[in-house]
């Protein structure tokens, strides 16, 4: 009798195994066809697309530098006046 519950264990811990395993593939499945379904309709940008996601890119990259720039200068100053 024990050795049959131990197989019913058993038999339920594969069976729950074989169901993850087969949510993860599925998820997998469908990630790859959203992948796909974008591939599909993407198209090369024209130039001035291109020029303009380049232009405001780098704004964006100038502007974080800047508020960096702005926060660690003062960070700076304030260690030195505090550390002896």
């Amino acid at each position: 009798m024990a050795k049959e519950v131990k197989k019913n264990n058993s038999n339920n811990a594969n069976n729950i195994n074989k169901s993850k395993i087969n949510t993860k593939i599925d998820e997998l499945k469908s990630f790859l066809n959203q992948c796909k379904r974008v591939l599909m309709i993407s198209r090369k940008p024209t130039k001035d697309e291109f020029l303009n996601v380049s232009k405001v890119t780098g704004l964006g990259i100038c502007l974080l530098g800047a508020i960096g720039y702005v926060i660690h200068v003062p960070i700076t100053y304030i260690k030195d006046f505090i550390k002896p």
